[in-house]
């Protein structure tokens, strides 16, 4: 089992896609036929999708309207993946855990608390 995929809010849909086609490597973009929505494709098949605040899914779904949410990275594509960010106009904010592992934390033009990070879940975390 895996997450397929995640929704967030966004105000304004053209420039959060901008910021996270630019951001996040991707295989594709689905955009819905009404402008509501979008979604980048990840190479794995996992989608996170950009929602229009007050978008309504089935059954009444809604995208996050405030989310953390972290991607793991290798430690050799913390600086470059840190160069990008700041690129993109955000305050990055590091973090060292005890372990050694490193994340960068910053906000998306929504104020979603965003995280790329060097921690293994499956071969141990130290919090």
């Amino acid at each position: 089992m895996r997450i397929l995929e995640l929704h967030i809010e966004v105000s304004d849909l053209d420039r959060s896609l901008e910021f996270y086609t630019a951001l996040l490597p991707h295989e594709k973009v689905v955009r819905w036929q009404d402008n509501s929505a979008a979604a980048l494709v990840f190479p794995d098949g996992t989608s996170m999708g950009l929602w229009r605040t007050g978008k309504r899914g089935l059954y009444d779904g809604r995208g996050g309207e405030h989310l953390h949410f972290a991607f793991q990275i290798e430690d050799h594509e913390y600086d470059s993946i840190r160069a990008r960010v700041v690129e993109l106009g955000c305050e990055v904010i590091d973090h060292v855990w005890p372990n050694g592992k490193r994340s960068l934390y910053f906000f998306d033009p929504d104020n979603h608390q965003v995280e790329f990070m060097t921690v293994d879940w499956l071969r141990g975390v130290t919090k």
